[in-house]
Formats: C-alpha cells, sequence, structure tokens
C-alpha cells in the first residue's frame, strides 16, 4: 500500500479509551475522551465500528478516533458512511525533497531564554487557527501549558527551536524533535531515523510573505545535513493554508485520522 507504512502487527483488543484534565498540554490537542480504534487491514472495519462500546452520547468534549493509512481508501469508505471526518493527516517528507526557498529577507536564528514570550504568542495563535478545523482547541491553560514546554525544550541537547525575523521584528517559529524525543511517533513509519516537526506558525500579518518557506526550508538543510531519513508532522487536513504549504514543500500524507465527535 505504501513503502513508508511500519510493519501493522493484528492487535487482540482493537478498542482504547483515554481522557485527559482540561489543563494537559494535549488538551489541546483534540477532546479530553477519546475512544480508539485500532485499524488493522486483515478486520472487518465496518463490523468493528458498529460493535464500538462507545460512551459520551451528546458530549462534544467525547470522541470516536480511527486513524488508517492515507490510502487505505475502502476503509476510508466505511468510516464517511459511518460519520466519520478526516481531519487531522501525520505527513511525511523524504531526505531531499523540499519547495520555495522563501523571502530572502528573513533572518532564522536560534530560539534563546529571551524569545520564549515570543514563541508562545506564535504557536498559541496557531492553535487558536487550527481549532477551526475539528481537533484542535485553545484551552485556558493552553498558553501555560506552551510556555512550559517551550522553556522545557531550550534544556535539551539540540532543542530544534528556530525564530524568523524581517528587520529585528519576530514573525516565525518553528520547532522539531530529534531522536530520542521523535521516539514516540518513530513507529509510523518504516524509514528511520525519523524527526518530528511539531510547530511551524507565522503570525497573521505576515502569513503568505515567504516566513513559513524561509523557515522551513532552513531546517530541511539542517535536517538533511544531518543524516534523518523522514520528517514527520502533523496538520489539520481541511486547513486550506497548512494542506497546500505543506505538500508544496515535498510532503505527503501517510496516515489519516478520522473522528466522530461527539463520539454517539
Amino acid at each position: 500500500m505504501d513503502p513508508l507504512l511500519p510493519a501493522i502487527a493484528p492487535v487482540r483488543q482493537p478498542y482504547s479509551f483515554a481522557e485527559l484534565t482540561a489543563d494537559a498540554l494535549n488538551a489541546s490537542w483534540g477532546a479530553l475522551r477519546t475512544h480508539s480504534l485500532t485499524w488493522h487491514p486483515d478486520a472487518d472495519l465496518d463490523a468493528q465500528v458498529r460493535d464500538w462500546p462507545l460512551t459520551g452520547a451528546g458530549d462534544h468534549e467525547t470522541a470516536a478516533l480511527v486513524t488508517v493509512p492515507s490510502r487505505a481508501v475502502a476503509a476510508a469508505e466505511v468510516l464517511v458512511r459511518h460519520g466519520f471526518a478526516p481531519l487531522l493527516v501525520t505527513a511525511v517528507r523524504r531526505a531531499g525533497l523540499g519547495g520555495p526557498p522563501g523571502a530572502a529577507d528573513v533572518r532564522i536564528r536560534r530560539v534563546e531564554a529571551a524569545d520564549v514570550a515570543v514563541a508562545v504568542s506564535v504557536n498559541v495563535q496557531t492553535v487558536r487557527y487550527d481549532g477551526w478545523f475539528g481537533m484542535v482547541n485553545e484551552r485556558p491553560s493552553t498558553a501555560d501549558r506552551l510556555r512550559e514546554h517551550i522553556e522545557a525544550r531550550l534544556t535539551w541537547d539540540e532543542p530544534g527551536l528556530w525564530l524568523a525575523e524581517r528587520d529585528g521584528t519576530p514573525l516565525g517559529v518553528l520547532y522539531y524533535d530529534m531522536p530520542p524525543h521523535s521516539d514516540w511517533i518513530a513507529g509510523r513509519t518504516s524509514a528511520s531515523p525519523v524527526v518530528y516537526l511539531g510547530l511551524l506558525g507565522v503570525r497573521e500579518a505576515a502569513r503568505g510573505s515567504g516566513v513559513g518557506s524561509a523557515l522551513v526550508a532552513h531546517t530541511h538543510r539542517l535536517l538533511d545535513e544531518a543524516g534523518i531519513a523522514v520528517t514527520l508532522l502533523h496538520h489539520a487536513l481541511p486547513n486550506p493554508r497548512s494542506t497546500p504549504f505543506w505538500y508544496s514543500h515535498g510532503y505527503r500524507p501517510l496516515w489519516t485520522t478520522w473522528q466522530r465527535q461527539p463520539a454517539l
């Protein structure tokens, strides 16, 4: 189906459930209560969805999620029929692929401790914009959790935190996880080593001016030089900005997450 997919082992129990508190960092990336169904090509997905022991009827904070290979078109037909929407893509880029170089007047430098407030602000703006598309939620604690996350990254050997500025004005932020920090998602692909690109955010007034492309081109050069085989990222499929942007920079869909919210 796709050479970049990993080997997919069958599971005895395809159903799982997780619950988060509203002030957890990951609460910004989805509903607080999530039922998940693990897909396998040999399973009867239609029967699994019909037999799924779901809870949370009418509760918008309870969602049902199914993540399938993006090229699994038969699974897509089943999920559409059961009222699921394709909202999130895990996209992949092979080393050496790229796109537009971006604006030449943009300076890229590392994020420092004095830049944390700017990085948090850009990250929150990105969360707020992605919130229109069905999975991401800005919560009262989002800014505080993101500040903690960015400050923690600054203590890593390789923070992967980059700032774009024009004439001294900060306009965009990008960060990525190098191994071993990317190990949590490395099993999603057959290639190795893997980097996870967690954020590309550009201030609203600077979008479309080449700032994002400059950050991505800079990052891709670094990752290719470091011998990274593939870069993974998540993007909101309905987002009219991120979807064409990432695919113009060498990415393509690998996995698609389908959601029904409320779950019942």
